[in-house]
């Protein structure tokens, strides 16, 4: 069985939503989720045996973990905590992954050496770019319009090897407003 790392007291301070689990065991439970083994098939398993849950020997089976495991992550209690916990581990990233980028820039040999160094030239002095979108709505269409349409379809099914369209179903429409 694997023991959980350190001592519940010597986690940092859990947010609330960690704090309204009942017991030590789902916060290490919401922990071992984070901490499964990148390999590892079944992370939820592996953090059920990891909170201690199962026979106190360690001899439950991946059935009866996985039971459990099923169990606590249908607890709405339990899917707040670890949302709350990849929030406070998202924010916690920004040095780790500073210094992945370093090490990668560092590295001229590395396929991806330019895009780093392109994204940190961005993040650091931006292109600004301007976009006008002019949007016009005509509500009523014209037979000119209908036409113009109809006539793009046909080319597009030529080129696309379409031997005859189908004929245009004849009618009226009308549109008619929204109701609040």
């Amino acid at each position: 069985m694997t023991e959980p790392a350190g001592d519940i007291e010597a986690k940092p301070d859990y947010g609330p939503r960690m704090k309204a689990l009942d017991n030590d065991r789902q916060r290490l439970f919401v922990v071992g989720l984070f901490s499964a083994p990148p390999k590892h098939k079944g992370p939820s398993v592996w953090a059920a045996r990891f909170a201690g849950y199962g026979k106190a020997d360690g001899t439950s089976s991946n059935k009866v973990l996985r039971a459990i495991a099923g169990r606590l992550m249908g607890d709405e209690r339990i899917v707040a905590a670890v949302q709350e916990e990849s929030q406070r581990r998202l924010r916690l990233l920004p040095p780790v992954a500073i210094q992945a980028l370093e090490k990668l820039i560092g590295d001229p040999s590395h396929r991806d050496h330019m895009r780093a160094v392109a994204s940190v030239i961005d993040r650091v002095d931006p292109l600004q770019q301007s976009l006008n979108v002019n949007v016009r709505h005509d509500p009523a269409p014209t037979l000119e319009m209908t036409q113009k349409v109809l006539d793009k379809i046909e080319a597009l099914a030529r080129r696309a090897g379409v031997v005859s369209l189908p004929a245009p179903i004849e009618g009226e429409f009308s549109i008619v407003p929204e109701t609040p």
